[in-house]
């Protein structure tokens, strides 16, 4: 089992330009337990994956700076590989409660963290650009005293549906990473044409959200464009909530079970579950 200082070390060192690695997200102990026996370099928590567990909505203030980091205690405790944490906004609007939050991250053994831009108030729904820079500021300063190799994500979350959108995300990248973050993320970049320009501007680590539909691209042709990590967020929560939804509407609709034929055997997963022996 490797230490915090060895999860963190091998962490910060798969950040490299063009590595494309792969990060899922399990949203539970079991679902990182799977994960982690078929020996992905990294995971992560997924914050909207947890809230579903719960049965709250994600990023709505439901899920508290406690809970979101118990449960990463949990995935950690799982697992035998670095976890990145989901850590939604930092809990709070100022940067103290950023740091906060990035100060409970450390101590409970997260390789890294991410930190976005989106705040829970539906009437300011992102801060400004100041703001946000100062909160990635603050986080930076407690992370290089505390846990130099701790990776500290900046993530730009509003839509890209224009020329102009794409270049504020590109400004706010830009402005993370002369605020010192060590990778970036814009979880909208999903054409191929506006992920290369953000690349050709920004040198930091990019984050790519690949658990999304429609997403065309291969982890060889991101790594060939020179993405640096692939998360795929809450895309294997919802898959698996949707095959519950699935197969409840074919047994109170069909009034069958086949919807079972479709599960795996427990012989494929159960390998992976922790056991008395």
């Amino acid at each position: 089992m490797q230490t915090t200082k060895d999860r963190r070390a091998a962490f910060k060192a798969l950040h490299e330009k063009g590595a494309a690695f792969l990060m899922p997200n399990p949203f539970d102990a079991g679902s990182a337990r799977i994960l982690d026996g078929m020996r992905f370099d990294a995971l992560a928590t997924s914050s909207a994956g947890y809230a579903w567990t719960k049965g709250v909505r994600d990023a709505e203030g439901l899920i508290s700076r406690d809970d979101a980091l118990a449960h990463a205690q949990e995935i950690i405790a799982a697992t035998s590989v670095p976890i990145n944490g989901d850590l939604e906004n930092g809990f709070g609007d100022s940067p103290e409660d950023v740091v906060e939050t990035v100060r409970g991250a450390i101590e409970i053994g997260l390789a890294g963290c991410s930190i976005e831009d989106k705040t829970t108030n539906p009437h300011h729904t992102y801060y400004s650009h100041e703001a946000a820079v100062e909160r990635i500021k603050a986080a930076v300063d407690l992370k290089k005293r505390l846990a130099p190799d701790f990776v500290l994500t900046a993530r730009s979350e509003a839509p890209i549906s224009t020329a102009q959108d794409l270049d504020e995300t590109i400004r706010r990248l830009l402005a993370f990473e002369q605020a010192g973050a060590d990778c970036v993320y814009a979880p909208r970049l999903k054409q191929r044409d506006q992920i290369s320009k953000v690349l050709a501007e920004v040198k930091t680590p990019l984050n790519v959200l690949a658990g999304r539909q429609s997403f065309q691209m291969t982890r060889k042709e991101l790594a060939d464009m020179g993405v640096a990590r692939v998360s795929v967020g809450a895309g294997l929560a919802r898959i698996a909530l949707g095959a519950v939804f699935a197969a409840a509407e074919d047994m109170k609709h069909g009034g069958a079970f086949g919807c079972f034929d479709r599960a795996q055997s427990m012989r494929e997963f159960q390998p992976f579950m922790k056991s008395v022996a």
